[in-house]
């Protein structure tokens, strides 16, 4: 027993590339996620666009209020509606039409606009919260907001859905994550399973070439992990509710370019991992780092402003929006170019980049 023990010792010491990773890794993610969560509240101030069409002082008391809880942008009506809708930007936006102050000091009531996007749910309700303390700090000055003369009419303008669940919020995400996690690790141990195997010096010498041999192997991890994205969307559907979109064909488009960039990230971990045990730390960080700024687990907003920079390019952020112009804003094929080209290419980069230095590790050719 003891002699096994040394022996498999000396064998985990002859590999320091992989025990290096195994700790620098973890070191690495746990500083991201204790980043992204852990910040005072004074630091988590989510954007809201506002349109003040009144420049009354009703208008300006609400939005002085405002800024002291959120990020208040000032836009005009155009500008707002293209920050909500067409880029995704922000959940909501904030509308004073004219003569509000004029016609509440006359003592009437008036309407206040809300803009919003119902797939941003969790956002959307943190801005409706904040429109309540807004109002009770009006009420606390004595301002003529205490005399609840206000209503407020939303307008959804990413679709007619406003019952959007929370299984919709988080299945997708989960389901995206779990894909993650399956086709890295599957994608790059079996990279390097024929090494172990004593399989790879067949595949150098095989007729075809070893490049276009790797590919097919890819393409089978690409049909593996397409199965399993549907399966657990469909699951999610069945058990929970959650939509599918109007488009099925469109769904089963996107589905394939998400896990494009998925199998590519497993051939790039392949790359860079020199044995089979490296693929687990580095296989590890690629799932939790994507997930982390991807917005697979939480809303980009409550995270740092580097971070929410960094999610912007990162190829889970866009499977998420693409996920959530199907699933929650009910768009169909013309939400596809974008997101899928974006998509298209990070799964380009990343497979060429692993099977470069995969094959140039590996081959003789």
């Amino acid at each position: 027993m003891f002699a096994v023990f040394l022996k498999d010792l000396l064998m985990l010491r002859r590999d320091r590339g992989a025990l290096f990773i195994s700790i620098i890794v973890p070191l690495l993610m746990i500083t991201t996620i204790a980043e992204a969560l852990h910040r005072s509240k004074d630091e988590i101030k989510m954007r809201v666009p506002v349109v003040d069409e009144d420049q009354g002082p009703v208008s300006r008391t609400f939005i002085n209020l405002l800024a002291e809880h959120a990020e208040v942008q000032l836009v005009t009506r155009a500008e707002a509606e293209a920050i909500v809708r067409d880029y995704n930007k922000a959940a909501a936006a904030i509308v004073f039409p004219e003569h509000v102050s004029k016609n509440y000091l006359q003592g009437r009531t008036v309407e206040i606009l809300l803009l919003t996007d119902p797939a941003r749910n969790t956002e959307l309700e943190q801005v409706k919260v904040m429109l309540l303390l807004m109002d009770n700090r009006a009420a606390a000055l004595a301002d003529p907001f205490a005399e609840e003369r206000m209503s407020l009419k939303e307008v959804s303008l990413t679709g007619n859905r406003y019952d959007i669940t929370a299984f919709e919020q988080t299945v997708p995400g989960y389901s995206l994550m779990f894909v993650l996690l399956a086709v890295i690790f599957g994608t790059a141990m079996a990279m390097h399973d024929e090494r172990g195997w004593g399989t790879l010096p067949r595949l150098l010498i095989a007729p075809g070439g070893f490049t276009w041999i790797l590919v097919g192997k890819l393409l089978v991890r690409i049909a593996v992990g397409f199965g399993q994205l549907l399966l657990l969307l469909l699951f999610g559907h069945f058990a929970f509710g959650i939509s599918l979109g109007p488009s099925p064909v469109a769904l089963l488009l996107l589905a394939l370019v998400i896990v494009f960039p998925i199998v590519g990230l497993g051939m790039l971990a392949a790359g860079l991992a020199r044995t089979r045990e490296q693929t687990l730390p580095i296989g590890l960080g690629f799932v939790l780092g994507f997930s982390c700024l991807g917005g697979l687990w939480w809303p980009p907003w409550v995270t740092p402003v580097w971070m929410q920079n960094v999610s912007s390019v990162v190829f889970t952020t866009w499977a998420m929006q693409g996920l959530h112009d199907l699933m929650l804003r009910n768009r169909g094929f013309e939400a596809l170019p974008l997101t899928a080209s974006v998509l298209v290419a990070n799964g380009l980069a990343l497979t060429a980049v692993g099977l470069l230095l995969f094959r140039v590790r590996y081959s003789a050719r």
